[in-house]
Parts: C-alpha cells; structure tokens; sequence
C-alpha cells in the first residue's frame, strides 16, 4: 500500500466512525475533526477518500419558537464545519408550531457541529445565569434583561465564528490560500456538493436578515463582552482521544 493509500485508508476508518457503529457522540466528534485535519495536511478532497457511509443528507433539530438568538450560532457552527443550515417550522404532537433547523452534510461533520453548537449555546446560557444570579427585581424584567444578553452574547460569538471561516477559506474567490493549508478548496469543494444536493432536492436557501429587537443596551452590551470571551476551540475528554489514537 502506498503513503497515500495508507491516508486514506486512515481517514476511511476515521469518518466511519459513528454512533451507528459504536462510538459515542464526543468519540465521533473527535475522528471527524481528525479526518478533516490530515484531508488539510495531504491536500486531498473529500471526493477522494469518499465511501458510502458518508454520503451528504438532511438532518434536523427542533428549537422552541421563543430561543431566536440561537439561530446565529446554529448557522456560523455548522458553516465552520461543513454544512449548510435552514429553517422550517411543523406542528408537534400537541398541535403547536415548532422551529427546526435543517442540516444538509455529512454525518461525521454533523455531529461535530452539532456537539460544538450545543457547548456554545450552554456556555452562553450558563454565562446569563451567572450575569443574572444576583440580580434582585421582577422576574418578567431580569428575563427581559437576560434574553438581551443572551442576544448579544449569540451575536458576538457568531461573528467570531464567521470571522474564522473566512480567516480559513479567504473572503474573496482571489485571496490566496493559507500557507500550509488544504482548507480553501476543501470547503468549496465540500460545499459546491451540498449545494448539488440541495438543488436536486428542490432546496433553494434564501438569506433573510432579521432584525432583533434590543431593549436593554446596557444588558446587550454586556452579553457582547462575555461573546468575545468564550473559548471557539473543541472541548475534548483526555478519554476519548487517547481511545481514537489508539485505533
């Protein structure tokens, strides 16, 4: 076997690394980001280690109605990570409108984005809690005074998020490629095939910029600063990664 048939081999077991299979959500998060590292590292496409087990679908999450400042983070995640995110909305089981967050790409890239999404929204929700823990007044008021923060913690933190991925793949088409880095082309490889997939799937996503009522500045403000603060790298358990090393 060649070197680089040896890689690919590697990355190949890497991405069949799923809950399907065994793994646990943080095992799979962990193989994911490894594969899509040594894809950067040999320059290879996704197209050439593909199988089909990790072929691009559709997956979806519900979010309540009432958590809009979660939108941001879903998005700017699951861009980072390879995938593509829309909304829909449907009826539950007890008749009422819920949200859901569509994803189109890959399993692996999913749970990675998936896993990092919810360590950002806990991380903002546990910082409000923090900010508002003693804070005395009326209830209604100090829940108007968090959802502002929580706003503006969302905001902020999406816009790192954002800022990353175009550190990686270049703001404009003839921005030259990072030294050392397969990225550039790896997304717009990866993300040329989820549009294909969207288009063969009559999915045509529309960006539609919704304005967020502040009403507390002060409260805004101050979920902005805690935004800049929140660690973007992957919370990984010495566990689970010394288990995928060992494979």
């Amino acid at each position: 076997m060649t070197d680089k048939e040896n890689i690919i081999s590697k990355i190949q077991k890497l991405l069949n690394v799923s809950k399907e299979n065994g793994a646990s959500e943080n095992e799979a998060m962990v193989a994911a980001e490894r594969a899509q590292k040594l894809l950067s590292e040999h320059k290879l496409s996704l197209k050439d280690v593909e199988h089909k087990e990790e072929v691009i679908q559709f997956f979806e999450e519900t979010v309540p109605q009432n958590h809009k400042w979660k939108d941001a983070i879903y998005h700017a995640t699951a861009q980072l990570y390879f995938c593509k995110t829309y909304q829909s909305s449907k009826l539950d089981e007890n008749y009422r409108k819920v949200k859901i967050i569509k994803f189109a790409g890959r399993e692996s890239n999913k749970i990675v984005a998936l896993e990092m999404t919810k360590y950002f929204i806990d991380t903002c929700e546990r910082l409000a809690e923090k900010e508002f823990k003693s804070v005395i007044g009326n209830k209604t008021q100090i829940n108007s005074m968090k959802r502002n923060y929580l706003i503006g913690c969302s905001s902020r933190l999406a816009h790192r998020l954002n800022d990353k991925w175009k550190e990686i793949i270049g703001k404009e088409d003839n921005q030259p490629q990072l030294p050392g880095s397969g990225l550039p082309m790896l997304y717009k490889d990866e993300f040329g095939l989820i549009d294909m997939f969207l288009k063969n799937n009559g999915v045509n996503i529309v960006s539609v910029r919704s304005r967020t009522s502040i009403r507390d500045r002060v409260a805004y403000g101050r979920g902005k600063t805690a935004g800049d603060g929140i660690n973007l790298s992957t919370q990984i358990s010495g566990k689970s990664k010394a288990r995928l090393l060992s494979q």
